[in-house]
């Protein structure tokens, strides 16, 4: 502690942001520790009980203020707290949002075991794609040659074994290898194809695509060079070191792309050494390593055409040289076409891989080898057993004699016999040392002088040859088979290996775990192999039989045998040449270790190419992946500073224990003032920006309280994270600026003098802010009290929160201006985006980079959310700029069986529906009660400005206002934008828990959204050409969901009589009419009657149905039962429920959603049947049908009540209730005879009053008028001069002061109220500044310029 706080690099902290941090820390306050009576002036208890005032702690900075904190907490809790009120609440019970302890702990633990499964799976998944592939090019290699086995089977005996391998037996390593290649090059067609055909994917133009297709074609070249030509001639480890030498051209890019900066000279050294090291590769190895001489030209051109396929991720437009800038700007354009391109290219890579199979392997076998009609089929392979002795062979002869094959049954001789088959059908055995000019079919036996024993044929099945055995005296040879499609197995498991290592190293990229799970793991991969393909050489030559039972007998890498032990390899030059183009490797990809990329970041952002190479994966990926560039946000630049000492609120102490966690973020800052807007440009323009907008009309205290909880939970998280910042200097990637505003709909009415005053609703709202934040921040907590400011549309509260953000309340005045949910839109579209942003904000280049990370988080008066599922929405704002809108997973919360259907349909309508469209296109709806919208977007032509636009056809009071949510998606959609849907971020909010309520809201959603996708379809081709998530095909698919959507009801009302006719067996006519009777009696219903009848009947109808639907229910089961399970129908409701539990599994922390599906089943006519039908017979209707106020119908029946009495009507009069009185006997008009008569209270109205007393003034005004007309007409009929007639003037004054008089003595015999309606002004129109729940806020006026 220094003076009065704990200072964090010369930067003293005050004590309540000091609490804030150990808060966030799940530390605990100890007032007697760290804070004491200099920090907080906590008044001491007297020993008899407690203080008069209450216990209240006065939160100060310091002693010099603590007389203004105590006059500002006197002005505005002193006259609330009595001395005698001394009892206190605990604190509202916390939210379970599943935090806790072990939660915790088991995240900790689940993180750091990710880091660890996505470090080995990466690693693993890396080396066993490169053996792999490395053992199938050796396996070519072995064509022509003997290879030492392990054991023949059924000769134990042989301990030297050798296998001549030919050249058909390597033909299927050709094609296994061939297709190792092209299988990456199918998945990223299949990926470009996908999004050309669904998404509206930018044509290249011919430049481009020439460019992509000649470097591509290049690659290739050098691709198939390499791995047919090079490494079929290499042993396994040369040829995993070979890999690291593939960066010459990145290298020298990277060189030519520096920008000047103070250690530009040291970078440009190091730069220079890298391409030494990787050239080294072109020259230096042929030269030391014999084996590579012939392969001199190979080298070098191999090398450097692979390396130019990554040129485009190594070229900067900062870089000295302006042709290398020129080509960083052409590499950018060429990054968002490459799609259509790859469609074309990587088919035509697989291409030139065959060709290059052609070219190169021909060499190596003749062609009709090469082309063999069953390449991975079982051969015929012949083994020898060598070195002998006459026990060994005499043992084995007497073991075949039990397997041996009778004669008879082979060519009709004796059994037993011993006679040779035709040579034709065997390899020649030579009596002397094998030569080359002797062939290939030439077998050296190795005994020089054996004579052949005898000859056996062993039967191994029906289908399958016989194994033949010829023993001789020293050895035996053994003809056996291969394995059929063990090739294809090992090029399974390496493509396997390819595709795990691509996705778990973008795995890492997206989460944030690149160092651990990409980086490193990249770099290890090479070292790793060299290491283990040393470990099963050296394994190897001491035993052949190492590795024998996991891969084909006769194969295995060819091994470099002049490494006897590790001192060797690490003298060796080939190892030294290698560590060189390894160290130049790592820092070509040094960028691999500075991720600055946004979470979640899409794959096009991570990779320059959608394709890799399954050759060597690891550097593809490496070399792939961006060099980010994103601008870092300076600390000093986020105004963390000048804080003033203003108190946001004051905690009152229980008389119990001080709860574990308090919150204590309390003074204010500079930005809560100015908004989030700096006033000059800075890095700080980049920050992200949240606006929280709810828009509140008649919800209940519960409801506004979760939503209230939901702000104070998104202020207490961004306050810690600007105090992170503020003290730790931690710039933190997710940081974010927030600000809170509540427009309410429709919040005054008018008292009995014609004033507006605030409704029941806004004192409910404010009643409910200190117990939010009191549940929130669980101690008692009470905020300072806000500032009321008049505005133009009615009246505006401004508080500060704990976290020292802003949160206003916008009070709408339906007089004054258009209420509803769509104008509040639109209200704090134009106050946000218009005023503070464009209005305030002069340069434009400033406008773009704030709008484009000012985001509108737009909220529900119910909704509950967390601010972690805040940030998801964020993260994919940030992955693609052209992101308009992000909506997450909503939640219906609530009782009774309405809700129950609801969780059902929420939970199928988001796993199926919503994932589809954001899948194969985008979402088309981003519901308002939970979603998160770009600034940039909604500032485009033809969003806002038409989104404001009011409604004067009938389709627009469908498509504007009852669907305001979809129809600004339908905007966006419509320039270009897309909208996208998270699973991950949750949102609860309060559904309908009634029938009516539930029809009146599916009253206005289901025509308004068949009303906007009608008109994207209509604009389908405009959509298709401006917007890239959009395609012909998507179209197509929303026309068929259209149509059945159409369909829906004539589809369910067959589907209910057909299934009525199976389960009660009766005929389809009696069905049908059953189903019709109801159905048409509701469509008459809904035609003439009255929309509370309407639903009455629904119900009525739709509970009959359910009933159908369990008899139904009954009788598909027994029709399942007679029919079996693979009945048609039978499948078809077994698919549909399979879909549903296997979407439920999927989402397992949702599953129970699944559960009321039963319901949904039995509701099916009600929803689909008769609700649209009330749907279309109710469009005339704009009311909004949910959260009607029901106490405005009650209050009228009791005041009827109260007026009307009992009255007795002989005949009916037609005046209903309009004559007051307690007794009334008449009949009709004619006469009325009335007891009790009561005044009519028309006659006492303030509102008769004020309009009796404006038509006297203004008739007293025109009197006086002209009595002065008449004066003047005087004066001039009279011919008096001019400056004679100040008499006539004074005259005219006398007048009007007798006028004035007399006003003011008949105003003397008027009411009250009336005299109040007589000085009516506008500017005493504020009789809701002076309601008790804010009386004592200060007063606050609006700026010029706002006004």
């Amino acid at each position: 502690m220094a003076g009065h706080g704990v200072s964090y690099e010369s930067e003293t902290i005050d004590p309540i942001d000091h609490g804030f941090l150990q808060l966030k820390a799940g530390m605990r306050l100890d007032p007697g520790g760290l804070v004491d009576s200099d920090l907080y002036d906590v008044p001491p208890v007297p020993p008899n009980g407690p203080r008069h005032d209450g216990g209240r702690r006065d939160v100060t900075k310091s002693k010099s203020s603590q007389k203004i904190a105590q006059t500002a907490a006197s002005d505005t809790t002193a006259a609330d707290n009595k001395g005698w009120d001394i009892f206190r609440l605990l604190p509202p019970p916390p939210d379970d949002l599943g935090k806790g302890f072990w939660l915790d702990v088991s995240l900790q633990m689940l993180k750091l075991s990710a880091f660890v499964v996505l470090f080995v799976l990466t690693l693993l998944s890396s080396v066993v794609a490169k053996s792999s592939f490395l053992l199938m090019t050796s396996a070519i290699g072995w064509g022509g040659q003997n290879t030492t086995i392990c054991r023949i089977p059924n000769i134990p005996e042989g301990k030297d074994n050798t296998a001549y391998l030919e050249h058909k037996h390597v033909v299927k390593w050709v094609w296994s290898v061939y297709i190792a290649l092209c299988a990456p090059e199918i998945i990223c067609f299949i990926r470009s194809f996908h999004r050309t055909v669904f998404r509206n994917v930018k044509k290249p133009t011919m430049v481009q695509f020439f460019t992509v297709f000649v470097v591509e074609s290049l690659h290739a070249i050098g691709v198939g060079i390499f791995v047919f030509r090079l490494l079929p001639d290499l042993d396994a480890i040369t040829g995993a070191m070979l890999t690291n030498a593939l960066c010459f051209v990145p290298a020298v890019l990277t060189l030519l792309s520096r920008k000047p900066s103070k250690i530009a000279l040291i970078l440009v050294i190091v730069d220079i050494a890298c391409i030494g090291a990787q050239s080294s590769g072109l020259w230096a190895w042929p030269m030391f390593i014999p084996q590579l001489q012939k392969h001199a030209w190979a080298i070098p051109i191999s090398l450097t055409l692979i390396s130019l396929a990554w040129w485009q991720n190594f070229v900067h437009t900062d870089s000295v040289f302006p042709p290398i800038r020129a080509l960083a700007r052409f590499a950018n354009a060429l990054s968002e076409k490459r799609s259509k391109t790859y469609v074309f290219v990587s088919l035509w890579k697989c291409l030139i891989y065959l060709l290059s199979v052609f070219l190169f392997v021909t060499s190596r076998m003749s062609l009709d080898e090469l082309v063999d009609g069953d390449p991975f089929g079982e051969k015929p392979i012949t083994v020898i057993a060598r070195n002998l002795n006459r026990t060994e062979t005499d043992k084995f002869l007497h073991t075949m004699r039990q397997f041996e094959v009778p004669a008879n049954q082979q060519n009709g001789g004796p059994a037993n016999s011993a006679v040779p088959p035709p040579a034709s059908k065997f390899a020649k055995t030579t009596a002397q040392q094998w030569k080359p000019e002797d062939g290939p079919t030439v077998i050296d036996a190795g005994d020089y002088g054996g004579n052949l024993r005898a000859l056996f044929r062993v039967k191994r099945d029906a289908e399958s040859p016989d194994v033949t055995y010829h023993v001789y005296e020293t050895y035996i040879v053994q003809t056996l088979y291969t394995t059929s499609y063990d090739a294809l197995w090992l090029v399974l498991v390496q493509v396997l290996a390819v595709v795990l290592c691509y996705q778990s190293c973008k795995f890492a990229c997206k989460v944030m775990m690149q160092r651990m799970g990409f980086a490193l793991p990249m770099a290890l991969s090479v070292p790793f192999t060299v290491m283990a393909l040393s470990s099963f050489c050296s394994q190897r030559v001491g035993d052949p039989c190492y590795m024998a039972q996991s891969m084909p007998y006769e194969l295995f890498w060819r091994c470099y045998t002049n490494f006897i032990d590790f001192g060797d390899f690490l003298t060796s030059p080939q190892t030294w040449i290698w560590l060189s183009w390894l160290v130049s490797q790592l820092w070509v990809t040094v960028h691999l270790w500075r991720p600055k990329h946004e979470r979640l970041a899409r794959s096009e952002k991570l990779f320059i190419m959608s394709s890799y190479n399954g050759a060597f994966v690891d550097q593809s990926i490496a070399f792939n992946r961006r060099r980010d560039d994103k601008a870092k946000i300076k600390a000093e630049d986020l105004d963390l500073d000048g804080e003033d000492t203003s108190m946001t609120y004051e905690t009152i102490p229980g008389l119990g224990p001080v709860p574990k966690a308090l919150s204590v973020c309390s003074a204010t800052s500079s930005k809560v003032e100015s908004g989030l807007i700096r006033d000059s440009a800075s890095t700080a323009d980049a920050i992200t920006k949240i606006y929280a907008c709810a828009t509140m009309w008649h919800e209940s205290p519960l409801e506004m309280t979760c939503m209230l909880k939901s702000l104070f939970r998104l202020d207490e998280d961004q306050c810690a994270r600007r105090n992170a910042q503020k003290y730790l200097k931690i710039i933190d990637p997710d940081y974010y600026e927030f600000e809170a505003h509540i427009f309410f709909d429709d919040a005054f009415d008018v008292n009995d003098y014609g004033e507006p005053v605030i409704n029941k609703f806004v004192k409910q709202l404010i009643e409910k802010i200190d117990e939010a934040a009191s549940a929130v921040h669980q101690t008692q907590m009470r905020l300072k009290t806000p500032r009321k400011c008049t505005t133009p549309y009615g009246g505006r509260l401004s508080y500060i929160l704990p976290g020292k953000n802003r949160l206003t309340i916008h009070m709408k005045d339906k007089n004054k201006i258009r209420h509803r949910k769509r104008w509040s839109q639109v209200m704090y579209l134009y106050y946000l985006l218009g005023y503070r942003l464009m209005m305030k904000v002069d340069d434009q280049s400033r406008k773009e980079v704030i709008s484009e990370n000012t985001f509108i988080l737009t909220l529900d008066g119910d909704v509950d959310f967390t601010p972690q599922c805040v940030h998801l929405l964020v993260d994919l704002m940030k992955k693609n700029r052209r992101l308009g809108a992000a909506c997450g997973r909503i939640h219906p919360r609530g009782s009774g069986l309405m809700m129950w259907y609801q969780k059902f349909e929420y939970a199928v309508g988001h796993w199926l529906q919503k994932a589809t469209e954001h899948m194969i296109g985008c979402v088309l709806c981003s519901p308002g009660c939970f979603s998160l919208f770009r600034s940039y977007a909604l500032m485009d032509d033809n969003v806002a400005r038409r989104y404001a636009s009011k409604s004067e056809k009938p389709m627009d009071y469908i498509q504007y206002d009852q669907g305001e949510d979809r129809w600004l998606c339908t905007l966006l959609l419509q320039r270009g934008y897309r909208v996208e849907y998270c699973a991950a971020s949750d949102a609860l909010t309060f559904a309908p828990e009634g029938f009516n309520e539930f029809f009146n809201q599916r009253r206005r959603w289901i025509p308004s959204t068949l009303a906007n996708i009608i008109e994207l379809l209509k604009d389908y081709r405009n959509v298709i050409s401006v917007n890239e998530s959009i395609s012909i095909w998507y179209i197509a698919y929303q026309c068929i969901m259209l149509t059945s959507s159409i369909l829906g009801p004539g589809t369910i009302f067959l589907m209910v009589v057909g299934a009525i006719s199976i389960s009660f067996n009766i005929d389809m006519v009696w069905g049908l009419l059953i189903v019709s009777l109801p159905v048409a009696f509701f469509c008459v219903a809904c035609l003439v009657g009255k929309p509370k009848r309407q639903l009455l009947v629904a119900q009525i109808i739709g509970a009959l149905f359910a009933m159908l639907m369990t008899a139904v229910i009954v009788g598909t089961a027994l029709q399942i039962q007679k029919d079996g399970i693979l009945s048609p129908h039978s499948i078809f409701l077994f698919a549909v429920i399979g879909s549903f539990v296997t979407a439920a599994i999927l989402h397992p922390l949702e599953f129970t959603c699944v559960i009321p599906g039963i319901l949904y089943f039995m509701a099916i006519p009600c929803m689909y049947m008769l609700l649209p039908i009330y749907s279309i017979c109710n469009l005339n209707t704009v009311a909004w049908g949910t959260r009607e106020n029901p106490d405005e119908d009650e209050k009228n029946d009791l005041v009827q009540g109260k007026k009307s009495g009992t009255r007795v009507d002989l005949i009916e009069s037609g005046l209903g209730n309009d004559v007051d009185g307690d007794l009334s006997i008449g009949c009709g008009n004619a006469c009325r005879f009335i007891c009790c008569l009561k005044p009519d209270r028309m006659e006492t109205s303030p509102q008769v009053w004020r309009m009796n007393e404006k038509l006297t003034e203004i008739d007293r005004k025109l009197d006086r008028l002209e009595r002065k007309a008449n004066v003047r007409r005087t004066s001039t009929i009279s011919g008096q001069p001019e400056h004679g007639g100040a008499g006539r003037w004074d005259a005219t004054d006398e007048i009007d002061e007798q006028a004035e008089r007399e006003d003011n003595r008949d105003i003397s015999h008027q009411s009250e109220a009336a005299m109040r309606n007589r000085k009516w002004q506008p500017a005493q129109s504020e009789a809701w500044l002076t309601e008790k729940s804010i009386r004592r806020a200060e007063r606050d006026y609006l700026e010029q310029e706002e006004d």
